[in-house]
């Protein structure tokens, strides 16, 4: 069942975007799977492998961090040109302007498979770990001196401020939908009460915000590339590491290997000592709040997935709130 923000693009659309940008003629397309938010298509042309992101019509009801998603997504991937270690898909062309009917990002295709779909051994397991650790700490060598926050909202002059606006504007975009957000006092009291962790993140770094294991890309069985920045934005480095596990105590033992890839080249040397795990939790509380939100904003109520995904965001929040609590 397709989402609601889904497109249905005809072929011809496709070769005519291709032709905009001299990038051969179109010999197949494939729809990816995976998303409910923008279309993603595999196209293969006469020269090359693609993929191209087709933004929502302009129209559609988005969170409020997803306007003009492909306009910041196209700042951001230029940002992570400057990182060496880990490969990032290369654009080829894009339109955020309304003066064509679509708004689109052309990107090279990267072939390998998910992490999510790859049977490591052990040794190979922490190897990519590591190596995982030390593409995070080369993308928070990237900084932005003007603010905190997603550049498509307005940049905030500190995390506190930035981190209150995002929480808000979450709880917003889901009361405008009538959704019963979960936990939500609590929410509010516990982020109340923990705000001073907030205070102590004062450098925007960037972040990628999505690494879970469908953005890690695995050839050979190593890590090999980072895809899908929709979500990136300027604040704390915590939010990182909180894609991995969704639900679990973070455990430091557990995941060594990322902690010591992370600290082999950063400057910033994380420790999750009390007030670092303050600050992973309250990123995880955004992320539950993002997580059951956008159900409405993505899925009809008649797709089972509208049930199943609230029912995983309460879990996110339950299990975030539980272990702030216990710190």
């Amino acid at each position: 069942m397709r989402g609601k923000t889904k497109l249905n693009i005809s072929e011809n659309i496709i070769s005519e975007i291709f032709n905009r940008h001299n990038l051969g003629k179109v010999t197949s397309i494939k729809v990816m799977t995976g998303g409910n938010f923008n279309t993603v298509l595999k196209v293969k042309t006469s020269n090359n492998l693609y993929a191209i992101k087709i933004a929502t019509k302009d129209d559609t009801q988005v969170l409020t961090y997803e306007h003009q998603l492909i306009k910041s997504e196209v700042y951001i991937y230029k940002l992570l040109e400057q990182v060496k270690g880990i490969k990032f898909p290369k654009i080829y062309g894009y339109n955020w302007e309304n003066n064509y009917p679509y708004k689109y990002l052309i990107m090279e295709f990267i072939d390998g498979d998910m992490m999510s779909k790859v049977k490591l051994s052990q040794t190979d397991y922490d190897k990519v770990m590591f190596d995982l650790g030390k593409a995070m700490a080369e993308i928070h060598t990237i900084q932005n001196d003007s603010g905190f926050g997603y550049i498509q909202n307005g940049l905030k002059s500190t995390w506190k401020d930035a981190y209150f606006d995002m929480v808000k504007n979450i709880v917003e975009d889901g009361l405008s939908k009538q959704a019963k957000i979960p936990y939500l006092d609590k929410i509010k009291e516990v982020i109340e009460k923990n705000k001073y962790a907030l205070d102590s993140v004062k450098t925007p770094f960037l972040i990628h915000f999505d690494l879970w294991f469908g953005n890690i890309i695995i050839n050979d069985n190593k890590l090999y590339a980072l895809i899908d920045c929709e979500r990136a934005m300027f604040g704390d480095i915590m939010g990182e590491f909180i894609s991995l596990d969704y639900l679990s105590a973070f455990d430091p033992d557990k995941n060594k290997k990322l902690i010591d890839g992370y600290n082999s080249i950063s400057e910033i040397k994380v420790k999750f000592d009390k007030e670092e795990l303050v600050r992973f939790y309250l990123m995880r509380i955004y992320l539950g709040l993002i997580a059951y939100v956008e159900s409405y904003y993505r899925l009809s109520k008649l797709n089972p997935k509208f049930y199943g995904s609230r029912i995983f965001a309460k879990n996110v929040l339950h299990n975030a709130i539980k272990e702030i609590e216990k710190i």
